[in-house]
């Protein structure tokens, strides 16, 4: 494991059991965020933005497969809630394993229980791994960032340095298998728009806009 990721991860445990130890006062407003996006159309720059404007953690693809290989040989993240909260967890895990016909292997129940794990702990922006199926009767607001593809090809093609040709196809597979994913661990269609509450242009709007609607949204 990365060493960067690995302290972050414990960085994160500590501040959870620490939370742990002195519950926050109840707060109304939504305290998950999930974005889903496609490839080129400036999620992540919108996550890290909205990271640092709302003070959240942001848990993207990297730190999540971290906590993933960390919680295959210990159950010490998972156990960062108390007991009720960990009952609930394995409850909600369960019935989504139920309503959506999944047949889990040990990745998939693991990433299911670390996404609703972080869920329950709140303050946190979850990038990709289909966190907004996983979540999806959980109080969080799912964002999807769009843009269209002419544009997203340009802004692969400035931020890689990459011709048009390969610029294309990176942006096609990275869609691709981001929807098998998806579909393959939570039986979710990830572009319907019904399994999301805020679909965000950023062909029309600037990544600084869209921080600030996501931001009124979670008020």
């Amino acid at each position: 494991m990365n060493r960067s990721i690995h302290k972050i991860i414990d960085e994160q445990m500590r501040r959870w059991e620490m939370s742990k130890q002195n519950p926050p006062a109840e707060i109304k407003s939504l305290r998950t965020i999930t974005i889903s996006r496609e490839c080129g159309s400036q999620g992540q720059e919108v996550a890290e933005k909205l990271a640092r404007a709302t003070g959240f953690d942001l848990f993207h693809n990297e730190i999540l497969e971290a906590m993933i290989e960390t919680s295959k040989n210990s159950r010490t993240l998972l156990e960062t809630l108390d007991e009720k909260a960990m009952n609930v967890v394995d409850d909600i895990v369960a019935n989504l394993v139920h309503e959506h016909h999944l047949w889990p292997d040990e990745y998939s129940k693991l990433l299911l229980r670390i996404l609703n794990t972080i869920a329950k702990h709140g303050n946190a922006i979850i990038l990709g791994r289909g966190a907004n199926c996983a979540l999806k009767k959980a109080a969080a607001l799912k964002i999807r960032i769009v843009a269209p593809e002419s544009l997203r090809r340009e802004h692969i093609q400035n931020t890689r340095d990459m011709n048009f040709d390969d610029a294309q196809k990176l942006m096609v597979s990275t869609d691709a298998n981001r929807t098998v994913f998806v579909k393959r661990y939570f039986n979710c269609d990830a572009a319907d728009p019904a399994n999301y509450d805020l679909i965000l242009n950023t062909g029309t709007l600037s990544v600084d806009r869209t921080v600030e609607i996501i931001q009124c949204a979670i008020k």
